[in-house]
């Protein structure tokens, strides 16, 4: 077996701290493969002749990464605020195209941006995640080059999605191209882009959500079992904020039934099936991005409804892309104060900032494998 993969499956896969990011199955030249076990995407070594690169292991986020190295290589200083980062502007928004709007998951505002910059020149296509791949459950990382490919990707997905596993088509596309991702799959990229690696040369704009907690697919298939139902593969259609915002999870069956389940009660179900890494992740607003955006969760937005986002412009070129989209009338943006947008999530700021690291040290306690991001906290309370 392979000396890389063994460290990998020993250190981060067995360990429980993989994030299914495919990172490692996108710099593995197909020696590696995301295999669904469980209904979860797991790294499998398919192709043990040769000996894998040193940095399929060494840019993994699962053992963690250089988290204060990662801050300056990308925005060349430190935060006045290391709890949400590095922010040039931020504020609430959304699309002022009513259709884009409406089909996102929260004002389309991550949409919207990448149909600009198609259509501004600036990109050639776009990283997404695109749900119904292989089956309606299931989604895989795209390449969208078109508008109408880019809104089929439309949406959030509440699963684990190994979106690097394109790493290796990334390295051949002709063009620029703007990622989205998630914060592990994020800092992988721009650990990549550090080391100046040729599958991240062509990403030239990075979009992400925010991200409190992610779920194993599992907790949609018990939300089917307490419907009647006993496999995902009983799924015919699949969305998982479907209607006006907030949003509800709908789920068709093959048989023609339909279930719902607003956002507010589906979350129930994410003490029980949270993956494992999430417990041991810091970054909740996709600290590494140039934009990044989540729901505006505010009393006054959810009153509204239609869609409100938080966004956060974190880079130059962040802060530049958004004053244009807003000047040429894309976007609707309400700036405002970090501490003002920070307040809408202030609980996941805690379950990350603080909470991550004392579950790291109740980890190390007991002399099990944490992820380390080179930060040593002074004093990190316990309540």
């Amino acid at each position: 077996m392979s000396k890389i993969y063994k460290r990998l499956a020993s250190e981060v896969i067995k360990s429980g701290l993989c994030t299914h990011c495919g990172t490692c199955a996108g710099l593995s030249g197909g020696a590696i493969e995301m295999t669904y076990k469980n209904n979860t995407p797991y790294p499998e070594l398919v192709d043990n002749s040769t000996e894998l690169n040193e940095e399929v292991y060494a840019v993994c986020p699962g053992k963690g990464y250089n988290y204060v190295k990662l801050t300056q290589f990308c925005f060349n200083t430190y935060p006045d605020n290391w709890i949400t980062g590095v922010v040039k502007k931020s504020g609430v928004g959304y699309s002022k195209n009513d259709a884009i709007r409406l089909l996102g998951a929260s004002g389309g505002v991550i949409t919207q941006t990448l149909i600009y910059l198609l259509d501004s020149k600036k990109i050639d296509g776009a990283v997404l995640v695109k749900l119904g791949v292989d089956a309606p459950w299931k989604a895989w990382p795209v390449i969208a080059t078109t508008k109408e490919e880019i809104m089929a990707c439309a949406q959030s997905v509440y699963a684990p999605v190994p979106v690097n596993a394109i790493l290796e088509k990334t390295a051949r596309f002709k063009g620029n191209l703007a990622y989205v991702g998630l914060p592990d799959q994020v800092a992988a990229v721009r650990t990549l882009q550090m080391n100046g690696h040729e599958s991240v040369s062509s990403i030239k704009y990075i979009l992400g959500p925010y991200v409190g907690i992610n779920m194993y697919q599992n907790s949609l298939l018990s939300f089917l079992k307490s419907n009647g139902y006993k496999s995902l593969d009983d799924i015919k259609e699949l969305k998982y904020r479907d209607g006006e915002w907030p949003g509800y999870l709908s789920v068709k069956t093959k048989d023609g039934n339909i279930f719902k389940a607003e956002k507010f009660y589906y979350n129930y179900l994410l003490p029980f099936y949270i993956t494992r890494y999430t417990k041991y992740a810091i970054d909740f607003a996709n600290d590494f991005t140039d934009i990044s955006v989540g729901d505006a969760w505010n009393p006054k937005y959810e009153k509204i409804g239609k869609g409100f986002a938080v966004v956060l412009a974190r880079t130059q070129k962040g802060q530049a892309l958004l004053d244009e989209m807003v000047k040429n009338n894309h976007l609707a943006f309400d700036e405002q104060t970090v501490e003002e947008v920070s307040n809408m999530h202030g609980h996941m700021f805690d379950f990350k900032k603080r909470g991550a690291f004392i579950r790291i040290r109740f980890r190390k306690l007991f002399f099990k494998k944490a992820p380390d991001y080179n930060i040593k906290l002074e004093k990190v309370a316990f309540s």
